[in-house]
């Protein structure tokens, strides 16, 4: 697991830094903070999952096809981006951080529930009592056969 956490914070660090690059870019053009900040977001998802279903969760999570991965990625995405708004706009407003600071602060905040959502939902593996019940199943096929 541990494997797994450093790979998502590798990939997590490409998407702050694309996240970072499209907010800066549309604050540039005078959007709205907020406003930049969801769509940076938009484009850091996609980022995310792609990477993280291609190299860190690689092979995990097989029963399900990579709609569903997307659309759990992206609704557990979603609720961390609520949180990151949420933390941005206190930062912002009331504690008067500089916006890109508080851009970067408020993605810190969500990263490890972030992890850990997509590590048990998104490419989280079926349920282990299956595989455990499959050898007691065998080793009471083999002692009946024995007998």
């Amino acid at each position: 697991m541990l494997k797994m956490l450093i790979k998502f914070a590798l990939v997590g660090l490409s998407g702050v830094g694309l996240n970072m690059a499209v907010y800066a870019y549309l604050l540039s053009l005078n959007a709205d903070y907020l406003t930049a900040a969801i769509c940076s977001f938009s484009v850091a998802v996609t980022n995310n999952f792609v990477w993280n279903m291609l190299w860190t969760f690689r092979g995990r999570a097989k029963e399900k096809n990579v709609l569903k991965k997307y659309v759990n990625f992206f609704a557990i995405s979603f609720i961390n981006l609520v949180i990151n708004l949420f933390v941005l706009h206190a930062l912002v407003k009331y504690s008067q951080v500089d916006e890109k600071l508080s851009q970067l602060l408020s993605i810190a905040v969500v990263c490890g529930l972030n992890f850990l959502l997509n590590y048990r939902i998104t490419f989280g593996e079926k349920s282990t009592k299956q595989q455990k019940e499959a050898p007691l199943s065998y080793e009471a096929n083999c002692y009946t056969h024995l007998q």
